[in-house]
């Protein structure tokens, strides 16, 4: 039900929605990896002390998403993302004031918090002003702003942003600004349409009962974790390998390019037949089997076949963070909750993949870590199975306000 008169504005809602994915999350979190040979000598970071550095993130979205998955069905999208926002943007420009690898970690994981708290919102605004026949496209949009911002980012960190500013601390202090600025923006202009509900945190416990929400959120867990994991060791592990900096970041631009190909097609040819589980079986069998051809082919043509299988990862990612929104037991009143729950899952996920694999590279190079990967993308079908339709054409209409 409504809480005010305000009419849907999906254009409005994406476009702000897409900022803050873009910013935050294209630019705020994905500076780490393009930086990180940058910054390793400066801090003492080991492969294994940079994955967990670039994991605690994913371990603050981890605690932050349940919590603002609640928030956001009890008090509305407009004061937590914009609070949300300010706090990511101090923690990401305190990383300029970081002086070992532990203090890293430590403003990564307060950033997580922050984001966290924050990412449950943007499906459920989206959700509120967009037609059921065309949300999994629109979070395919959302997830395309932060795909893309990420891409330039790798792109332009090293060869344009560092010398303009002097280095990566000042960078990462700009980075915290436009965050801030991201946030002014998002508050001013979203438009509430949801009459608040009363969840409780504790509420979180009969989602991980549910086993169409329990095979969601596996999914995004591996599809998140082994992205993560591969978006963190792939810019240094590729310039130890001996590339310059401007073909590592053609390569990770490229991967990234892939994917949001993805983030485009695959939502657009779910809404167009109206399901989801078919464009779910084909990410996801060709995540797995470009990252096993991978594992067997070796480095030397990896980064041709990594892009078969960002395009895989790029068309599911959007349809999980629709699924929920849709299924019959949980539906729009409940639906942050639910994302905040699918979240939680994931980030610890990539927490954990993101530490495996900066293990990896420790003990067995790129090609180990690499292996990793393919592991984690070739379990991606088995909580596929079982999985009940959520579309549009088959699946239960909960998208009602």
């Amino acid at each position: 039900m409504s809480s005010s008169d305000e009419r849907p504005q999906p254009v409005r809602m994406i476009s702000l929605c897409a900022m803050v994915q873009g910013v935050a999350g294209g630019l705020g979190w994905s500076l780490l990896p393009p930086l990180m040979p940058l910054m390793a000598p400066d801090l003492g970071l080991s492969h294994a002390a940079g994955g967990v550095a670039w994991g605690a993130a994913a371990l603050g979205m981890a605690i932050g998403s349940p919590v603002g998955g609640v928030l956001v069905d009890r008090h509305g999208a407009r004061r937590l993302v914009g609070g949300a926002l300010v706090a990511a943007a101090l923690a990401c420009a305190a990383r300029a004031l970081v002086v070992g690898p532990w203090g890293l970690a430590l403003v990564m994981l307060a950033f997580g918090l922050a984001v966290g708290c924050g990412a449950p919102a943007l499906p459920k605004v989206l959700a509120a002003h967009v037609p059921a026949a065309q949300l999994a496209r629109a979070n395919g949009m959302v997830m395309l702003a932060y795909t893309l911002g990420t891409a330039a980012t790798v792109l332009s960190a090293r060869s344009l942003l560092v010398p303009v500013f002097g280095g990566w601390r000042p960078v990462m202090a700009v980075a915290g600004l436009s965050i801030a600025l991201a946030a002014g923006v998002f508050a001013w202009l979203v438009r509430e349409r949801v009459a608040p509900a009363r969840p409780r945190l504790a509420q979180m416990a009969s989602l991980a009962r549910d086993p169409q929400m329990l095979r969601v959120a596996c999914m995004y867990a591996l599809v998140f974790g082994g992205y993560l994991a591969l978006f963190g060791l792939l810019p240094r592990g590729l310039t130890e390998r001996g590339l310059a900096t401007s073909q590592v970041g053609r390569v990770v631009a490229a991967w990234l390019a892939s994917a949001a190909l993805g983030n485009l097609l695959g939502p657009w040819l779910s809404d167009r037949i109206g399901r989801r589980r078919p464009v779910m079986a084909m990410g996801a069998a060709l995540a797995a089997i470009a990252l096993v051809s991978v594992a067997l082919a070796g480095e030397r043509r990896a980064m041709w076949l990594l892009l078969f299988a960002s395009f895989g990862g790029g068309c599911l990612t959007p349809l999980l963070l629709t699924a929920p929104l849709e299924m019959k037991d949980i539906g729009f009143a409940r639906g942050g909750a639910a994302i905040g729950f699918m979240l939680l899952v994931g980030q610890l996920a990539g927490f954990a993949v993101s530490v495996l694999a900066g293990l990896a590279m420790e003990l067995g190079g790129l090609s180990t870590a690499l292996g990793l990967a393919a592991v984690v993308y070739g379990s991606m079908l088995l909580p596929w199975i079982g999985l009940l339709e959520t579309g549009h054409a088959r699946g239960p209409d909960c998208h009602r306000l």
